[in-house]
């Protein structure tokens, strides 16, 4: 078991949203808010951020807990979904990292 399936398994206290095609997205800010817990309906990933610097390293999301690879075209979608969510739910602007 991975670390993000087992988080999905054990991980309280997540913001959870639902959009208008029944697609259930929780996340949840791990640890000293170095990691992002993300998930999309049964499938979730955990990523870099830097939750005091309010960034997120978009080539930290790389697979599901399932093991399947995200594609950049998916990488893309799921940063854009975790920058609208991240702002519902801490109230911050969350920026991608810059290299």
């Amino acid at each position: 078991m991975n670390r993000a399936e087992e988080t999905k398994s054990t991980i309280t206290g997540v913001y959870e949203f639902k959009d208008e095609d029944g697609v259930i997205y929780k996340m949840k800010i791990l640890g000293r808010g170095e990691e992002l817990f993300f998930q999309k309906n049964g499938s979730a990933l955990i990523c870099d951020i830097s939750a005091r610097f309010s960034v997120i390293d978009p080539e930290s999301i790389r697979q599901w807990d399932n093991g399947k690879k995200i594609s950049d075209e998916e990488r893309a979608f799921l940063l854009a979904k975790i920058i609208e969510l991240y702002k519902k739910a801490y109230k911050d602007d969350l920026t991608c990292l810059k290299f």
